[in-house]
């Protein structure tokens, strides 16, 4: 049994100490939703467990100081979230999960905003005695005495960017995934960085009376020179410009010497199979193929990009009837694939469900 255990555990962390980009991007939303599940499942203890300001028979919701507007509790932040994380899992799984993700997001902003705007629309005035409809209490100095205004930010915009960076990472794969992570890195450590200077601003206030946080933020130019510079990368990695990226191949003319003299760039022939489909550039090359109905057949998946592709066929109700391995390009895979009555099926690949095409079994 100890065995049994020991070989599934190798098993488990082989796929980090040997990255199977195709396993770890489908495993993303799991990661993503792990921290999240145990935020919420801190913010509820922390709220079942927090002591009342103010004590009666009964709990009694805290006073806010004389002219703040603290706004009442959503469940949209919750919904927003849960919409968001159906929109990443459907990137990754394809199907009806990023249009249910993207309903789901859709409803809860209209509902956030109409909340929002009930909200506005019942804000009393400001001597606290009346409702006035569209009014809102004018500023007067400096918030009141034990209120901390924070001050404007650039970093939530930043954080904006590079999410949407790891998120294009998610379908281009590869170097495009590694750099929108860097992205996110880069972007959260600077808006914690920011958090740590005015937390201790703050603790100088205490004492001093005085809260300087330097008045109106300067434009983020070194980090956001650094996000040009990560999209650049993955511009130049994924086309191929640069070692690593694209199919790996530099473009020889037919009949024209190699460098230094060398005989003329040969394609390597493909291994026998009975049928051949190629991958480059994120998109099938052969979308349309033929193969013999009533026997097994071998398909040789031609992978020439950078990034893992594999070869899944579903019948005409969208069950798989078969699913071969992921494959890392440039490299050729050979699949042995079972017989398939005669029909039209549907083939794509795992990582990226936009990538489809027609085997026509004859």
């Amino acid at each position: 049994m100890i065995e049994e255990l020991w070989s599934s555990l190798i098993g488990f962390t082989s796929q980090f100490v040997i990255p199977d980009w195709g396993s770890l991007i489908a495993l993303l939303p799991i990661f993503l939703a792990i921290p999240v599940l145990l935020y919420l499942i801190s913010l509820i203890y922390r709220f079942a467990t927090a002591g009342p300001t103010r004590r009666g028979k009964r709990r009694l919701p805290p006073a806010a100081p004389a002219g703040i507007h603290m706004p009442g509790p959503s469940f949209a932040p919750v919904l927003g979230a849960i919409g968001l994380f159906f929109m990443v899992f459907g990137m990754v799984a394809g199907g009806l999960w990023l249009a249910v993700g993207a309903v789901i997001l859709a409803i809860t902003l209209l509902y956030w905003g109409r909340e929002a705007l009930r909200e506005y629309d019942t804000l009393p005035s400001g001597d606290g005695s009346a409702v006035t409809v569209g009014m809102l209490p004018a500023p007067a100095g400096s918030p009141p005495a034990g209120v901390h205004m924070p001050p404007p930010s650039f970093r939530p915009i930043l954080v904006a960017i590079a999410l949407t960076m790891l998120v294009a990472g998610m379908v281009i794969g590869g170097w495009g995934l590694f750099l929108g992570f860097i992205a996110i890195v880069i972007t959260l450590v600077g808006w914690l960085w920011d958090a740590r200077k005015e937390y201790r601003a703050v603790e100088v206030a205490d004492t001093t009376g005085h809260l300087d946080l330097g008045g109106a933020p300067a434009w983020p130019r070194a980090t956001f020179a650094a996000l040009v510079v990560l999209v650049a990368f993955t511009l130049l990695f994924t086309s191929g410009v640069l070692p690593n990226g694209g199919n790996g191949e530099a473009a020889v003319p037919s009949g024209a010497p190699g460098g230094g003299g060398s005989p003329p760039s040969v394609a390597p022939s493909l291994p026998a199979a009975d049928v051949t489909i190629t991958a480059k550039d994120i998109a099938w090359t052969t979308p349309d193929v033929t193969a013999p109905a009533g026997k097994p057949f071998t398909i040789a998946l031609d992978n020439r990009d950078s990034v893992p592709h594999n070869i899944v066929i579903k019948d005409a109700g969208g069950s798989a009837v078969f699913s071969g391995d992921l494959v890392t390009g440039p490299k050729v895979v050979i699949y042995n694939v079972p017989a398939l009555g005669a029909g039209a099926y549907t083939f794509s690949c795992i990582v990226h469900p936009n990538m489809t095409g027609t085997v026509a079994a004859k």
